[in-house]
């Protein structure tokens, strides 16, 4: 529901209603009220309104917008008014409105106190809704933004949902085709002689039971959505269509990356979004995480993670992992820290020699005096199996986000990440001597200048744009930035704001032995809506960003894999487990029995076997650990499960 005018409504409530009595005030037309700028031109006086049309009503208010005879055909005014009140009658009735102009939020509302309704007892068609085109809204920002006219108005558009259901279930919406990105600057208004971006003033969005029609939560990015219904401006320069009724054709699947070559390695990096034990849904996380892993980033070899809470809780995941897929096997790396996020690694088990570093984690910061790192770079150095033997560095980051770039805070936030972006950049420099190195992670940053700090460029050693903090040059050889070999509709990771954006990066430089044949990212967390969080049926929404997959191809003969399974026997299932889910057992050796146990020991089922493979569907058990147990001739194997 919108609830834009409760806090509005709740300090009028003293004031109460009066339906009948009629006060004797100077009569406007709405787009009198109205105006044609940002603010009503009768703002804070007590106006009347008389035989207007109430087009739709909502919780605890309803709209009026004047009959077409009564427009006065100047583009710049809107004909429709919001009324902050309930009302009992039906769209389509006439109705004389006393009450004071207020500005709440952006929004011109007819509000008390001395507000009346009164019921002409006239019925009329509704207004004919105004189209939205690809000029209205205007992609050219103007102080007066363009959807001011239709203010309140009936509006009638169709459009594409330029990112996911928010976890308020507001929809961003684009006229046209094409998407919108975030672009290099700070956001209008700027600051004189830094890049500026205009914040995107075609977007715009819709509530779907905001005049309560049915909701939907579940709106993924790019489908199309046609509708009819009232605009209004929500918060300021934030417009939100409250529809009548609509229409959703749900936009693409989830794309899992390719799959990786015979002369290939890959390397991935994931923000896991608070991959703690301590979470209250964190079984469903692991499930949900391991899926994503499993099915959409097909397994990377080496795999950076960001914001998890523990080596515990990685090394759930690594067994998640394996058992949703059990020609999964990682080994899980993470230093300690007292910090609640850390950066962490999945390193194929078969990878040898392998090394993890944090660095900069003593670094402090000049601005305050406290730890510059709040999470430090995490280096891993790993000796891949090809003949000759090539030597990878992998360095993982999550810097300082762009939470209080501005505001009160903003001086602490700056320094921050532009002295972490400094420290980085040496690091990467240091780095570069020694060959092979691929950053990755969370940047919080665009592969372009924010306007205040060009965190990216900076450890990069690419040019910048500019930036209120200026960039300086020490990474002497610039590295390449795989984002550069995806399209430009393919160019981001996250959305904010309805915004697709890339924050997560892959940086490589000085490669010897390995050629990079371009990254993807993982779709199926950034476009797909929160409401799939805890779906443990699909992988849609494991987190907030998209993970990415670098490709090496190696000039090297690759060593044979390890034999998938090193023991005798396969346990091929989905795991966790439903009732009835499938399960098949491969052996080399001839069965001889499986038991099942639960997780104290006790013996719950057993059956004895013969021949290389035995299949059953998993029992109708309470979701938990259970143990399986197979024998063959020659030996046994125990294998965890989980039912859910």
């Amino acid at each position: 529901m919108v609830k834009f005018l409760l806090p509005f409504l709740a300090a009028l409530s003293l004031f109460g209603t009066n339906l009948n009595k009629a006060i004797a005030q100077p009569v406007y037309a709405i787009h009198e009220v109205q105006g044609e700028g940002n603010v009503s031109p009768l703002s804070g006086q007590l106006v009347s309104l008389q035989g207007n049309i109430v087009t739709a009503r909502g919780d605890n208010f309803f709209v009026l917008q004047a009959p077409e005879s009564a427009y006065d055909n100047n583009a710049l005014t809107s004909e429709g008014l919001i009324i902050a009140d309930a009302y009992f009658g039906t769209p389509g009735d006439v109705v004389n409105v006393t009450g004071t102009v207020y500005e709440e939020d952006g929004l011109t509302i007819l509000a008390g106190p001395g507000l009346t309704i009164t019921n002409t007892g006239e019925d009329l068609l509704l207004p004919p809704p105004v189209p939205l085109t690809t000029d209205l809204p205007s992609p050219v920002f103007s102080a007066v933004h363009s959807l001011e006219r239709v203010e309140g108005m009936r509006v009638s558009f169709q459009a594409i949902a330029n990112g996911p259901s928010t976890s308020f279930e507001d929809i961003p919406l684009r006229i046209g085709t094409e998407r919108v990105f975030r672009e290099p600057g700070i956001e209008t208004p700027g600051i004189n002689g830094l890049p500026e971006w205009d914040g995107n003033p075609e977007l715009f969005w819709m509530d779907p039971n905001g005049l309560n029609a049915p909701n939907n939560r579940f709106v993924q990015t790019g489908s199309a959505v046609s509708a009819t219904g009232v605009m209004i401006e929500a918060n300021p320069r934030f417009w939100l269509v409250l529809p009548e009724n609509y229409d959703i054709t749900p936009g693409p699947d989830a794309a899992a990356v390719r799959a990786k070559t015979a002369v290939e390695f890959t390397v991935g990096s994931l923000n896991t979004l608070f991959l703690l034990e301590e979470e209250e849904n964190i079984e469903t996380k692991y499930q949900k995480v391991a899926r994503y892993i499993n099915e959409q980033m097909r397994l990377p070899d080496i795999l950076a993670v960001q914001e998890v809470g523990s080596l515990t809780a990685l090394n759930n995941l690594a067994y998640y992992v394996e058992q949703q897929n059990p020609q999964a096997r990682y080994n899980a790396y993470l230093v300690p820290t007292s910090l609640d996020l850390k950066l962490g690694y999945l390193v194929r088990e078969d990878f040898t020699n392998v090394q993890v570093t944090a660095l900069g984690a003593n670094e402090i910061f000049t601005f305050s005096g406290g730890l510059l790192h709040d999470r430090p770079p995490l280096l891993l150095q790993v000796q891949l199996p090809t003949d000759p033997v090539i030597t990878l560095q992998v360095l993982n980051l999550h810097i300082r986000s762009l939470i209080g770039i501005e505001g009160s805070s903003a001086g602490f936030v700056r320094n921050k990440r532009h002295q972490q972006a400094i420290s980085i950049a040496q690091m990467v420099e240091n780095l570069q001597a020694n060959g092979n190195l691929v950053v990755v992670g969370d940047f919080n940053a665009f592969q372009f200048t924010d306007g205040y700090v060009d965190v990216f460029n900076q450890i990069a050693g690419q040019p910048t744009l500019g930036a209120q903090f200026t960039p300086l040059n020490i990474v002497s050889t610039p590295l390449d930035d795989q984002l550069n070999s995806l399209p430009a509709e393919q160019r981001y990771s996250y959305v904010f704001r309805g915004n697709a954006q890339a924050l997560d990066h892959c940086l490589t430089g000085n490669l010897s032995g390995l050629t990079a044949n371009g990254m993807q990212y993982a779709r199926g967390n950034a476009d797909f809506p929160v409401a799939f969080e805890f779906n443990t049926s699909n992988g849609l929404s494991a987190s907030d960003h998209d993970g990415l997959v670098l490709f090496l191809q190696s000039d090297f003969p690759i060593a044979t894999q390890e034999e998938p399974y090193p023991g005798q026997i396969q346990l091929l299932a989905a795991n966790p487990l439903q009732a009835g889910a499938p399960m098949r057992i491969v052996s080399r050796k001839p069965l001889r029995q499986v038991v099942l146990y639960n997780s104290t020991g006790q013996i719950l089922a057993s059956s004895k076997t013969e021949g290389l493979e035995y299949s059953f569907p998993w029992p109708d058990l309470p979701a938990g650990l259970y143990l399986l147990n197979v024998r063959t001739e020659v030996g046994t194997e125990t294998f965890q499960i989980v039912a859910w």
